[in-house]
C-alpha cells in the first residue's frame, strides 16, 4: 500500500481543478508533494497525507485526540446510523465537500459518487482522518470563510453540527448543487445534559432561521430515536461533547460512576438547493 502522502499525491493530480489557492484564488499545479498556486503561493502534504491551508494555527486546544476518539467509537458503534441513512437517500452524483469534519467518521460512512474532501480547523481530527485510507478523500485544514475549493467545484456541501458560512457554501457550489445541514434539535444528548446539569431543551431556532433565509425553499426533516449505549462505550458518551468541558474534574468523576445508559438523537437534517 502506498505511504499516506503518496497516497494523498494520487488524489491531488486527479482532482487538481477543483481547488484554488486561498491566497490569490488561482489554479494550482502539483509538483510532487507541493501544490504551487500561479503567484508560487506553495502548501505541502505532510507525510500523514493533508495539507494545511489555514492562516493561523489549527486548533491543538480544544478538539483534541481526547474528545475525538471517543466521538469516533460511538460513531462506528451506530450511534448516528439513522441519521447518516437519511443523508444517504439525499446525496446527489459529483463531488461532496465535508465541513468541519472532524476525524472523518461521518464522511467514511457515506457512499459518495464523486471526489470527496473533508476539511476542519482541529489538527488532531485531520490527523485522525487520514486513517480512513479505504475510501481515497483529500483532507485539509481549511478556513471556513476563506475556503481552498473552485467556484461551482461539488455538488454537496455536508455540514453536520459545525458552524456554516453560506457565501462560500454558495460559491463551491455546482449549479443545483446542496446544502445539506444536519442541526440539533430540542432533546438532542439530553441524557449528557441532564447528567451535567444544564437545560434539557436545545432552541435551534436562530440556526434554522438563518439556513431558510438562504433556501426559502429548503426541506427539513426531524430524526429523533433513541440509542441504547453498549456498556463499554459509557464512558466515550461522557467526553464526546464540548458539554463535557464545562464540568469540573470532581463532577466528572461522580458522574463517571453512573453513566447514562441511553443517548438521545434529535435532529433537523434541512436541504436546501442553489438555483
Amino acid at each position: 500500500m502506498l505511504k499516506k502522502i503518496d497516497q494523498a499525491a494520487v488524489y491531488l493530480a486527479e482532482t487538481l481543478d477543483l481547488l484554488r489557492c486561498p491566497l490569490c484564488h488561482t489554479a494550482f499545479r502539483l509538483d510532487k508533494y507541493a501544490l504551487i498556486c500561479v503567484n508560487r503561493h506553495t502548501y505541502n502534504l505532510n507525510k500523514k497525507g493533508f495539507v494545511n491551508f489555514l492562516p493561523i494555527k489549527p486548533d491543538t486546544t480544544h478538539y483534541t485526540h481526547a474528545m475525538f476518539e471517543p466521538r469516533r467509537r460511538l460513531i462506528q458503534a451506530g450511534m448516528y446510523a439513522p441519521v447518516l441513512a437519511e443523508i444517504q437517500a439525499l446525496l446527489m452524483a459529483g463531488n461532496l465537500l465535508d465541513v468541519g469534519s472532524g476525524e472523518g467518521s461521518f464522511l467514511s460512512l457515506l457512499n459518495v459518487q464523486g471526489h470527496q474532501f473533508g476539511f476542519d480547523i482541529a489538527l488532531d481530527g485531520v490527523q485522525m482522518a487520514t486513517d480512513y485510507r479505504e475510501v481515497p478523500t483529500f483532507w485539509s485544514l481549511a478556513d471556513l470563510t476563506n475556503l481552498p475549493f473552485a467556484d461551482g467545484s461539488m455538488a454537496t456541501v455536508l455540514n453536520i453540527f459545525t458552524p456554516s458560512n453560506y457565501r462560500e457554501f454558495s460559491r463551491v457550489l455546482a449549479t443545483d448543487g446542496q446544502v445539506i445541514k444536519v442541526i440539533p434539535d430540542r432533546f438532542y444528548l439530553q441524557e449528557l445534559r441532564q447528567a451535567f446539569g444544564m437545560a434539557l431543551d436545545y432552541d435551534n431556532h436562530q440556526v434554522l432561521a438563518k439556513f431558510a433565509d438562504h433556501f426559502p425553499d429548503m426541506i427539513s426533516k426531524e430524526v429523533h430515536y433513541t440509542f441504547d449505549l453498549p456498556e463499554a462505550l459509557g464512558q466515550d458518551f461522557l467526553s464526546m461533547s464540548p458539554l463535557e468541558w464545562q464540568i469540573s474534574a470532581a463532577e466528572k468523576e461522580r458522574i463517571a460512576k453512573n453513566p447514562p445508559k441511553t443517548a438521545t438523537i434529535h435532529v433537523q437534517i434541512l436541504q436546501g438547493k442553489k438555483f
